[in-house]
């Protein structure tokens, strides 16, 4: 009887351990595949549900013949109630809070006695009507919903990605309630609890029914530029609770290394040496092609036009306001010359922004984007 509880015991730890370490960031510790990561969340409930039962019959056996001890029965059980935890509830609802349906906003003259002019903050503009995202309040929610421009809006952001990414949170014409998992090589993913969807944010693509989001433009600047060019703008505004100090405080370390160009994670190809491990560069991705751009790009000009996926496209760098944006362009004009305000506008009208990945590592852009160009 001893044997065959030991075996009961077994399997459910193992099963427990599985769980927990897909659904948290040891899964990217030991390099998981990413299609067991999406498979054990697709099935978690029954894993749950085969561990606990498992459990019970451990428990119960070992009581009626006296084979534990309570003290290691009372162990047993707390570890089985805490993989069940990790699993199901650590990330999500404990750890990394979304706030997409309760963020808070504040003004910017409010917004500015708490932030300093040099925070990196990531912008989201849709007629006229402005958010900030300070990136250091966007760490541990990574998903915060609003309703910008008459649009609704989340903005979400990978820490380890370095990535700002805003979707319409309506996917396939239905609500969304979007949670934090894990991450896969180096980037964020979150599921939809209404549907049981997984997304990938770098690809902005549901897993299990390849639909993709709908993405609005992101621009990145210091907090000084969007003062000055959005004052009537709002403010996203997290309040952290006590632990999350701690996490902060863990986050700021451990990601020194990582925007260095040493990967926290071992999950990346790290074959393509054309640029620094770590140089944060302007990513756009139009069809199936994609384009880097580094910040050498904008050594001797500011302004300049390239074609990708037959689509000319126009990037600016802002020196003034520490800022790069991209527009769609066509051939009506010369339009490295022609001058484009911070907002996108020129003489005849007003330019469609391109959706930008701004201040991705290089290492985790090529590793996304294995077949990306660079500037010629």
């Amino acid at each position: 009887m001893k044997k065959a509880i030991l075996i009961l015991v077994a399997l459910s730890l193992v099963i427990g351990a599985l769980g927990s370490v897909a659904l948290t960031e040891g899964g990217q510790l030991i390099n998981m595949p990413r299609d067991w990561v999406f498979t054990l969340f697709q099935y978690k409930g029954m894993l749950t549900v085969s561990m606990l039962l498992l459990a019970i019959s451990v428990l119960f056996l070992s009581i009626r013949n006296k084979i534990f001890s309570k003290l290691v029965l009372s162990l047993y059980a707390i570890s089985i109630l805490g993989c069940t935890f990790l699993i199901n509830w650590f990330a999500p609802d404990f750890w990394l809070r979304s706030q997409q349906h309760n963020a808070s906003f504040m003004s910017v003259e409010e917004a500015d006695l708490r932030l300093k002019s040099s925070d990196d903050v990531f912008v989201l503009e849709i007629d006229g009507d402005a958010r900030a995202y300070p990136r250091d309040w966007m760490q541990l929610p990574h998903i915060a919903g609003d309703v910008v421009g008459g649009q609704d809006t989340v903005m979400t952001y990978c820490a380890l990605s370095n990535l700002p990414l805003a979707f319409n949170p309506n996917m396939n014409g239905q609500p969304t309630d979007f949670k934090i998992i894990a991450q896969v090589h180096n980037n964020l993913i979150f599921t939809d609890r209404n549907s049981g969807e997984l997304i990938q944010q770098v690809t902005a693509t549901a897993e299990y029914s390849q639909s993709e989001l709908e993405q609005y433009p992101v621009q990145r600047m210091p907090w000084e530029s969007f003062k000055a060019l959005y004052p009537e703008g709002e403010v996203f505004n997290y309040e952290p609770f006590l632990y999350d100090h701690a996490t902060l405080m863990l986050f700021d370390k451990a990601m020194e290394p990582h925007y260095a160009g040493e990967p926290m994670f071992p999950t990346l190809s790290l074959e393509d040496d054309r640029l620094p491990t770590g140089e944060q560069i302007w990513g756009i991705h139009v069809n199936d092609e994609s384009l880097a751009v580094s910040a050498n790009d904008f050594a001797d000009k500011t302004q300049f036009v390239v074609e990708l996926s037959d689509q000319k496209i126009l990037f600016v760098n802002y020196d003034e306001y520490q800022t790069v944006a991209a527009y769609f362009v066509d051939d009506s004009r010369d339009w490295e010359v022609t001058e484009v305000d911070p907002y996108g506008s020129y003489d005849m009208g007003k330019l469609e922004r391109a959706n930008l990945y701004s201040g991705m590592p290089w290492m985790i852009w090529s590793h996304w984007f294995p077949q990306t160009q660079l500037v010629n």
